[in-house]
């Protein structure tokens, strides 16, 4: 046996970590045999903080793959979606099939979608042209033909077709689920009937917020704007810790900052979008402002300071 293999182990912290990812693990294999999407639990998961992102890829190929040894497909896409209403609309009535979707985000890195549920896709809010989509399916029928039919049809209702109904997508033996009964409203007296402060979001979700604009009033969005921009960037990356700055152009996610500047891409007029992602979002305003700032004649405002420390803005 190969003695560097339990090498890891040799530590109480990293003993501990292991060992907390084994009982996660454990936990959703329980659920997943029963037959619920694994989507629906892991994101839980990672919302109340019992699972951290990098162990989504572990998880998905040691329960989906080694375990279950689901049918799978992977494409890159051909063209952005933003619109998933057939999707959801489709697979909240197909009960008799599961599929699990893995999104690879450039910058958020994989996010897991329930096909049938609203709340995963607003996560996702848009699949980008060329990025990569993987998807797993199982049927409730044991059948792996079946399986494979909703993979197929998953990708259909993805590039706007529409998909044969198979047989064994509906599976008119399962019981019908049951709304959950809301509570009746609390009658709260005129001087106690105040906003409850929002909560803040659990430590391990990841939010992004929409795209945002800026226009570009510079001549062109040359050097100087480009180094501003990531003073700026940097400064508000480093005030709210665990937050992404994340900037495109044309639809095209932009990498590196200073591609925008080469070739004269960006001209006096020009738009960059840019969005915001992380646990705990805040200052996407000002960071707005200082944006379109940076990107007019106003740009040396965001550089002059040490090149050793961060530009204190936010």
């Amino acid at each position: 046996m190969n003695p560097k293999l339990f090498s890891s182990l040799s530590t109480r912290t990293s003993f501990n970590k292991v060992l907390r990812h084994l009982v996660s693990v454990s936990g959703l294999i329980e659920a997943i045999d029963k037959g619920e999407n694994l989507a629906d639990h892991l994101n839980g998961m990672l919302e109340s903080g019992q699972v951290q992102k990098n162990q989504v890829g572990a998880i998905v190929n040691v329960i989906l793959n080694s375990r279950l040894n689901l049918p799978y497909k992977s494409k890159n896409m051909e063209e952005s979606v933003s619109s998933f209403v057939p999707l959801t609309t489709s697979f909240s009535r197909w009960n008799g099939v599961s599929v699990t979707v893995v999104y690879y985000h450039p910058t958020l890195g994989q996010l897991l979608v329930n096909p049938a549920s609203e709340e995963h896709w607003a996560a996702v809010q848009e699949l980008k042209k060329d990025e990569l989509v993987v998807a797993y399916a199982r049927s409730r029928d044991g059948k792996r033909d079946t399986a494979e039919k909703a993979l197929e049809a998953f990708y259909m209702l993805l590039s706007g077709k529409i998909p044969e109904e198979a047989p064994g997508f509906v599976d008119t033996s399962a019981p019908e689920p049951k709304p959950e009964p809301k509570p009746a409203p609390e009658q709260a007296a005129p001087q106690q009937a105040q906003r409850p402060a929002a909560a803040a979001p659990p430590a391990g979700k990841r939010n992004i917020t929409p795209k945002y604009s800026v226009q570009v009033t510079n001549e062109l969005f040359h050097n100087g704007n480009v180094e501003a921009w990531k003073n700026i960037i940097e400064s508000y990356e480093a005030k709210h810790v665990g937050n992404k700055v994340i900037v495109y152009h044309e639809g095209e996610l932009i990498q590196d900052l200073n591609s925008l500047f080469k070739w004269g891409k960006v001209k006096h007029g020009g738009v960059i979008m840019f969005q915001v992602a992380g646990a705990q979002i805040k200052g996407v305003s000002r960071l707005q402002k200082y944006l379109h700032e940076g990107a007019s004649s106003r740009f040396e405002a965001f550089m002059k300071h040490d090149i050793n420390k961060v530009l204190n803005l936010f």
